[in-house]
């Protein structure tokens, strides 16, 4: 069998599994159902904090916390560590300490050995929380006024010990459009949602720093925070520190509920796409280029039988037809994630830019790590070495 023969088949094959995937997914992954009611644990009964690690988020954090102050679940409490900022984050927390919104500022402490700095901050919050249940979010996240209510339902019907939402993205750039259009894809079209639930393997998860709600007792018998000090993707880490000691994960779709502001600018787009990606791959330099030629050969070889098909004036024969199936399927996958995540159906038509972008910036992830000058917020993100 030719190689491009090959080649042709394996794309096929694949197109149809993450179409497949799509499909399963759209119909199975739910979004928060909100009970008009308090049948489930009444509105004073379950008690829940939140924890969000700050540095330099003096833009965003003002938004986040008047989010908070209007959540229609009653008994909740906020905590902020001010870590290290150089900016008036803690300045504009501290005009909230006299609100009605019952919240505390607390400074970081200097970072210990073999630890990273978000990281260490979740963990000093985490010791200063007394909820039943608590809230990891990050300082850019903004969250709908019944959003704890209707997290704190969902996760007590479903008897979750960590329940965590896809969020909805915010982009102020034609690069953070595409990029978030892409990450949300490679989720949704490839990660079967019902068999991850279902499953003891904990890398069949994927979890998101925006929203990560804990049962405490859950949080503390996993090792939390502690147990992944030098893991940069925080959220991937705890979600498989989740289902590696036993425990239930589940994933909704938040898209309704919980936004992610977006980044400054490009710059800081790439960096932030760009210090996650060798983490969330286990920091194994085989698997990076494995993926990268899977995506090349998936995206680009039908392109290219049609191209050639079309430059030698050649009948249009089997492969032909196969590589115009395979189009169409991987575009109506990615497609279909983007009606569903919400973003522009525009940037389907540059998908396959996307995909080289995103290699790119999958091998800066990986040299950055390798040269171990990988930082963000101005702090060093390599502890763990590359694998092979």
């Amino acid at each position: 069998m030719e190689l491009s023969t090959l080649i042709t088949f394996t794309s096929g094959f694949f197109a149809f599994t993450s179409f497949l995937i799509t499909i399963w997914n759209w119909q199975y992954l739910d979004r928060l159902r909100l009970c008009p009611s308090n049948e489930l644990f009444g509105d004073t009964d379950v008690s829940i904090t939140v924890l969000i690690p700050a540095r330099n988020e003096g833009k965003n954090i003002g938004e986040v916390l008047t989010a908070l102050s209007c959540q229609t679940h009653s008994n909740y409490d906020v905590i902020v560590l001010n870590d290290g900022s150089e900016d008036d984050t803690a300045e504009i927390v501290g005009q909230f300490l006299a609100s009605d919104l019952e919240i505390q500022l607390i400074d970081g402490e200097p970072i210990p050995k073999g630890w990273l700095g978000k990281n260490w901050a979740c963990h000093q919050l985490m010791l200063k929380a007394d909820g039943d249940y608590i809230l990891f979010i990050d300082a850019d996240t903004v969250l709908h006024e019944d959003t704890i209510k209707a997290a704190l339902n969902e996760a007590i019907l479903e008897k979750s010990d960590l329940l965590t939402m896809i969020p909805a993205r915010c982009a102020n750039n034609f690069i953070e459009r595409n990029l978030y259009g892409f990450i949300d894809w490679a989720i949704y079209a490839w990660l079967p949602l019902q068999l991850a639930h279902l499953s003891k393997n904990s890398y069949l998860s994927a979890s998101y720093g925006q929203f990560m709600l804990f049962k405490r007792e859950s949080y503390i018998l996993s090792g939390g925070h502690r147990k992944i000090k030098d893991i940069a993707v925080d959220d991937f880490g705890l979600g498989r520190l989740i289902k590696s000691s036993g425990l239930k994960w589940a994933l909704k779709d938040g898209t309704n509920m919980v936004t992610s502001l977006p980044y400054d600018d490009i710059l800081e787009t790439v960096n932030g796409v760009s210090r996650s990606l060798a983490p969330a791959l286990n920091y194994r330099i085989s698997l990076i280029l494995l993926i990268s030629i899977f995506l090349m050969g998936l995206f680009f070889a039908p392109v290219l039988n049609l191209y050639f098909y079309v430059a030698n004036g050649g009948q249009f024969e089997f492969f032909e037809l196969l590589s115009l199936v395979i189009i169409f399927l991987l575009l109506g996958s990615y497609l279909l994630s983007c009606k569903r995540f919400s973003h522009s159906l525009f940037i389907v038509v540059f998908i396959h830019i996307t995909v080289i972008f995103m290699i790119l910036i999958a091998y800066h992830s990986l040299l950055s790590n390798l040269l171990r000058v990988a930082t963000w917020k101005d702090r060093n993100m390599v502890i763990k070495k590359l694998k092979i």
